[in-house]
């Protein structure tokens, strides 16, 4: 078994659903949609620069041999 990922606008959303519907029984055993939280991830992305540098200093250096 494999699994397929897809990225939809929300728009597509309910033409995408019918096809997966449509198809065969036995083809796909089965499927979730999971909502992309945008704002977080934005959040998440321009904040690992600045606590790359604040957890990677002198006093938390002896705790990073823990993590290699």
């Amino acid at each position: 078994m494999k699994t397929v990922i897809l990225d939809v606008q929300d728009n597509k959303l309910d033409f995408i659903l019918s096809m997966l519907k449509n198809l065969k029984e036995d083809v796909i055993q089965s499927y979730h949609i999971e909502t992309k939280n945008n704002e977080t991830s934005d959040f998440v992305r321009l904040s690992n620069k600045s606590l790359e540098k604040a957890w990677n200093n002198k006093e938390d250096e002896i705790y990073d041999q823990f993590l290699k």
